[in-house]
């Protein structure tokens, strides 16, 4: 009897840790799909379906014309759209209130919607192959385009861009993060290969001079 009772009560602790280490581990699910996606955690590879759960680390895919929303337990939302790939790095987070984020984009354009904790310094971070966003809250879209002349230097074929459509981003290099520029809503800004964010202009100044480029 004894023996028994002890099974169950280890069983039971198992289980609980078990469940809280999962509930730790994932940080939010998918919330939108129009098209095909794909999803990727350590080896494993599937399609992107409705309500998966996503969890630190976790590999996201778009493929033409496709749009993926996910949604963090925190309020805060990611939207891949067209063809993109982006990964989790970093999502801590005490009980419902996010502590820090990073993402990597390495392809494609990716709207955050950022759920706005008061105080405390910037904790939600994008990051491209050559450049860092770093945001309070707010929302804006980040795109790293690659093997494309950019519009602000023509010689560069891989560049960040960054549109800021609600609160404040700071962007930089990432070979030089020390050199930031506050980016305001209805504001953007172009990173170049290895130069510094270029002065924010306003929202569509740059397409309508470089038209099929962004």
């Amino acid at each position: 009897m004894i023996r028994l009772v002890t099974i169950t009560l280890l069983s039971f602790i198992l289980t609980s840790r078990c469940s809280l280490a999962f509930a730790w581990d994932t940080v939010g699910e998918v919330t939108g799909l129009i098209g095909v996606a794909n999803f990727g955690r350590g080896k494993y590879e599937s399609p992107v379906t409705l309500s998966m759960p996503i969890q630190i680390h976790d590999k996201l895919e778009t493929i033409g014309k496709a749009e993926l929303t996910v949604t963090f337990h925190d309020g805060s939302k990611l939207i891949l759209s067209g063809t993109g790939r982006y990964s989790i790095d970093q999502y801590a987070m005490t009980s419902t209130t996010r502590t820090e984020a990073s993402i990597s984009l390495w392809e494609g354009h990716l709207r955050a919607i950022v759920n706005v904790i008061s105080g405390g310094a910037p904790n939600f971070q994008v990051h491209t192959p050559n450049a860092i966003a770093a945001v309070r809250g707010t929302e804006f879209e980040t795109a790293y385009i690659k093997d494309r002349p950019c519009p602000e230097d023509r010689s560069c074929l891989r560049y960040t861009t960054v549109e800021v459509f609600h609160g404040v981003v700071a962007v930089a290099n990432s070979t030089n993060p020390a050199q930031t520029i506050q980016v305001n809503e209805g504001y953007e800004t172009t990173v170049a290969c290895e130069s510094p964010a270029t002065s924010p202009a306003p929202l569509g100044m740059k397409e309508m001079g470089a038209l099929g480029y962004h």
